[in-house]
């Protein structure tokens, strides 16, 4: 399961990134650009090694970040947003998800500039009728603008 939540972290960090730049109050919100995402998972005490992806978000996307937010429905899981704020350099949420991974579960992003954040993910529930407890740690960094296609 772990591999789950390496592979759905930096996702869903790049998909938070993207919910930042809805509110036109906040003109100094995230850049458009290739970011760095790295996460650690700690589950039971133990932390992982540290997982670096990078991802292009563009100013389309940062346009319509509701398409990314969430993860999208699948026949095994059915993930709702129950709580959401930003306040400017700060991003809460919480979630549930239903299906083979059911779980409660939420998170926040601080920004210290539009360039640069840290924030966790921490989620409840049971996958595949085993329990977990488990917190993502994050950090983006923009590095730069998007490569050409």
């Amino acid at each position: 399961m772990n591999g789950l939540f390496r592979r759905v972290a930096p996702a869903v960090a790049i998909a938070m990134l993207l919910a930042l730049a809805a509110p036109a109050h906040a003109a100094d919100g995230p850049r458009p650009g290739l970011w760095k995402v790295t996460t650690h998972v700690v589950r039971d005490g133990v932390t992982s090694d540290p997982d670096t992806q990078s991802n292009c978000v563009t100013a389309d996307q940062v346009k319509d970040p509701s398409k990314s937010l969430m993860p999208p429905d699948s026949p095994d899981e059915k993930c709702t947003r129950t709580q959401y704020q930003w306040t400017g350099s700060k991003l809460t949420w919480s979630m549930v998800c239903n299906g083979r991974m059911a779980l409660t579960g939420g998170g926040d992003l601080d920004f210290d500039s539009p360039e640069h954040y840290r924030g966790k993910i921490t989620s409840t529930g049971s996958f595949n009728g085993h329990d977990f407890t488990s917190t993502i740690v994050l950090e983006g960094q923009r590095v730069g603008d998007c490569p050409n296609p």
